[in-house]
């Protein structure tokens, strides 16, 4: 059957790595001449709006940086935050696609909440998105054996009986508060995306054809003339914590002090981070932007020295580039660690230095057979597919609802 024309509704996640990967797949599936509506968190309007697709926002209160989690109290607070993100879309989509039914629903692997009730209603299979590693069953989210240690979980919390009570309220409002018969068929979860090559995801022998790695989704260019690369042969290692790691404006001073004298172009993104008196004290060879593409940077660049979020490494190893993994959060040591496992560049696991970040920088560069696994990963990203692929599957699965073999 001709499924041009469907509707498809995204569900994103308020995190700018999660809502990325999906804008070129967007564009694509409006070039093929598909419906999209995208359900988003206000504050990420503007850039959704750029693909054309029916932007419908909503409030979100989700923190951009999440707290550490050390004590029950933590993990109650933190748990909290995800539940009532996962219905805060409810008073926008429910109404809005009452009237509108939808052919597919697109949902980040975080956010299933809404779009799930909003498939069952339309009778429509369900699309999962992972914006890092892959999970099932047998591999957790964050790639590895096992979960992450941590505290012990209280269900009877205090934070999180409150946030029950939330929910509740939301979902009467809409009269979903008892069960109500549902399609015979609707909501099913169809097929799976991941935005990273197979080569790069952990146990991958674990995840059968229902998944489907197509890996980087691609750009749209840098914006020309963004940012000039040094002449000559100078080498350029760039450095960025992404927007969403704490702030730690300690590391950029320590690596920009390391870096003096060694012949480096350094070039940071600090996310505002780093104040002005900090930026002056700093080397000639150092530049400092609260922002820049670094789409513009990455064709010139010899080493990325990276908290070790799944975009900023597929940016490096897209452009083939390896890395220095400096992560700054305990769930990204396991992609760090992922990293230097495949010989695509070096981890710093532990405390940290300037001095550190350096040495390993030079090592980096100067490794041959580093340089040999980051561009077989590059190849990889390459056979992956990207957002061609992804809109085939997703139209593959607007079929198999309809009765069709995929």
């Amino acid at each position: 059957m001709d499924v041009s024309g469907s509707h498809v509704a995204f569900f994103s996640f308020p995190g700018f790595g999660h809502i990325r990967p999906t804008l070129p797949v967007v564009r694509e599936l409006l070039a093929r001449g598909h419906d999209v509506s995208y359900v988003v968190a206000e504050r990420f309007a503007g850039v959704v709006a750029e693909t054309g697709a029916d932007v419908l926002t909503y409030p979100s209160a989700f923190p951009g940086s999440m707290p550490d989690v050390h004590t029950a109290d933590d993990l109650a607070v933190v748990l909290a935050h995800y539940l009532d993100e996962a219905f805060a879309p409810l008073a926008t989509a429910w109404p809005r696609f009452a009237g509108r039914p939808v052919d597919l629903v697109v949902e980040d692997v975080l956010s299933t909440d809404v779009g799930g009730l909003v498939a069952r209603r339309a009778g429509c299979g369900v699309v999962r998105l992972f914006a890092g590693f892959g999970g099932n069953d047998e591999v957790p989210l964050n790639g590895s054996e096992t979960e992450l240690a941590g505290p012990p979980l209280d269900p009877g919390h205090p934070v999180l009986a409150a946030c029950g009570e939330r929910v509740k309220t939301r979902l009467a409002r809409f009269g979903l508060d008892t069960p109500s018969p549902e399609p015979a068929r609707g909501g099913e979860v169809v097929a799976n995306l991941v935005f990273v090559p197979r080569a790069f995801q952990p146990r991958a022998e674990c995840f059968g054809d229902e998944f489907v790695f197509v890996g980087p989704t691609g750009d749209d260019g840098a914006a020309a003339g963004s940012w000039q690369p040094p002449g000559g042969d100078v080498p350029v290692v760039l450095v960025s914590l992404g927007t969403s790691s704490n702030s730690n404006p300690g590391f950029f001073t320590a690596c920009g002090r390391a870096f003096a004298g060694t012949g480096w172009r350094v070039v940071m993104t600090t996310a505002g981070h780093v104040g002005d008196d900090v930026a002056a004290a700093m080397p000639d060879n150092v530049e400092l932007h609260s922002w820049l593409d670094h789409r513009a940077v990455l064709p010139h660049t010899d080493v990325v020295v990276c908290q070790a979020g799944t975009g900023s490494l597929m940016d490096a190893f897209g452009h083939g580039v390896p890395v220095v993994a400096v992560p700054q959060r305990p769930e990204a040591r396991v992609t760090a660690a992922r990293v230097e496992r495949l010989g695509l560049g070096r981890a710093l696991l532990d405390d940290v230095t300037g001095a550190d970040v350096r040495d390993a920088v030079l090592a980096v560069a100067a490794d041959a057979a580093v340089a040999k696994e980051v561009a077989r990963m590059r190849a990889a990203i390459r056979a992956s597919g990207g957002a061609k692929r992804a809109a085939d599957v997703l139209e593959r699965a607007v079929r198999s609802t309809d009765g069709e073999t995929a």
